[in-house]
């Protein structure tokens, strides 16, 4: 009868023994799940450390747990820690952090060997006094290096629990498991984190290279549409305005003046005094037909000596008004050279093209804008130069 009583003791106390060990692996399971399910995407490093020790704290029975980080200077300083007491606080205590050297203490053996440390009996086992704390140590510790995917040392885990021997060999085979998932976590939250620092820089590189090759575009457009003696626009800008004054005169039916004007002579000057002198010459005629012009209108240098304005909504008796002053300024321009004095003339030939053409009449092309205009130029410079001719009043159609 007394074996019987014995034996059934001793079934009773297996029972609760495999009742004990399911429920530590079912709390070491939900530890492990919870850890693999923070997100390793946040931006604070020390936070998501703290999720992880609270994970820990939340199923296994253990006092404290913290995280010592290899810092800057290669020393292991406590960023983050937690206890069963704070595990329901949202903002962790803030205190001044512990730090050791690599082979200092428990912390520091870990991280020195890279093998798992464990203090049975803090007060007194002697590489925990190392650390300069023996007289306020917990009972337990185990210090347990984390490692990067390439074997480099993120830092230290360390756990605790006031019960001198309490942690066993379960407890150690969890913190193995847990500290390599943990590793993952860290390692992959740093790639990433570089990643997109790498995605960032080189989007601000490309961002910077698309700028510059816009602005060098732009530079190499402007350097196209402008005459660089001069710093009038060119031929080609010319053209381009050009379409946007019919456009504008078709749709509104507004009037427009075009004047071709060709300096008289010049070839003379340039013969006589040389390109230079007549560059210069260019470059002040260029100046006093700018004054003569409003932003609104366009003015070009068209090629050698002749230059052509276009004067928007301008009826043709205002552009034989404009033409005759831009003649008398160019008049009143002067040179000196080798004591000799320099003067000029103008002759313009220009086109009008009121708003009521399409009434009466079908509109002429670009082509045939500039041909009448060279047309009225040309009886301009056979009638003595120094003149303005507007075409359709003493001239005829060139073809």
């Amino acid at each position: 009868m007394e074996q019987q009583n014995a034996d059934s003791q001793d079934a009773k106390l297996a029972g609760f023994g495999m009742q004990d060990l399911l429920i530590d692996l079912v709390n070491a399971l939900s530890a492990v799940k919870q850890l693999s399910e923070i997100d390793y995407q946040v931006d604070d490093e020390k936070a998501l450390i703290r999720q992880a020790l609270a994970s820990l704290i939340q199923y296994q029975d253990m006092e404290r747990c913290s995280f010592f980080i290899v810092d800057s200077e290669g020393l292991l300083s406590n960023i983050a820690g937690i206890s069963i007491r704070e595990l329901n606080n949202s903002e962790p205590k803030v205190d001044t952090p512990l730090r050791f050297k690599v082979g200092e203490g428990l912390i520091g053996a870990a991280a020195a060997t890279g093998i798992l440390q464990h203090c049975q009996n803090c007060h007194e086992d002697r590489r925990f006094e190392k650390s300069g704390h023996l007289n306020q140590s917990p009972g337990s510790v185990i210090s347990v290096p984390v490692f990067t995917l390439n074997r480099t040392l993120i830092g230290v885990l360390n756990v605790s629990h006031p019960q001198a021997h309490y942690f066993s060999e379960w407890h150690i085979r969890l913190l193995e498991v847990y500290k390599n998932i943990l590793g993952q976590l860290i390692t992959t939250r740093r790639l990433v984190q570089q990643m997109e620092q790498q995605i960032a820089f080189r989007t601000a590189e490309l961002e910077s290279l698309v700028a510059e090759t816009n602005q060098l575009k732009d530079h190499f457009v402007s350097m196209s549409m402008h005459d660089q003696l001069t710093g009038l626009h060119n031929r080609r800008f010319f053209y381009d305005q050009i379409e946007v004054v019919i456009a504008h005169h078709k749709r509104y039916k507004s009037s427009f003046c075009l004047l071709v004007m060709d300096i008289d002579h010049f070839k003379v000057i340039n013969d006589r005094f040389g390109h230079l002198f007549g560059d210069q010459v260019l470059a002040g005629v260029a100046n006093a037909l700018k004054r003569q012009v409003r932003n609104t209108d366009i003015l070009v240098r068209f090629g050698g000596e002749e230059f052509v304005a276009i004067f928007t909504n301008t009826r043709c008796d205002s552009g034989r008004t404009f033409a005759e002053r831009i003649r008398q300024e160019i008049k009143t321009l002067e040179w000196i050279i080798d004591k000799e004095v320099v003067n000029l003339t103008l002759s313009i030939g220009l086109y009008c093209l009121n708003g009521d053409l399409l009434q009466s009449k079908q509109m002429p092309d670009i082509d045939q804008m500039i041909s009448y205009a060279d047309a009225a130029l040309y009886q301009a410079k056979a009638g003595g130069r120094d003149k303005t001719i507007v075409f359709g009043e003493s001239c005829s159609d060139p073809n």
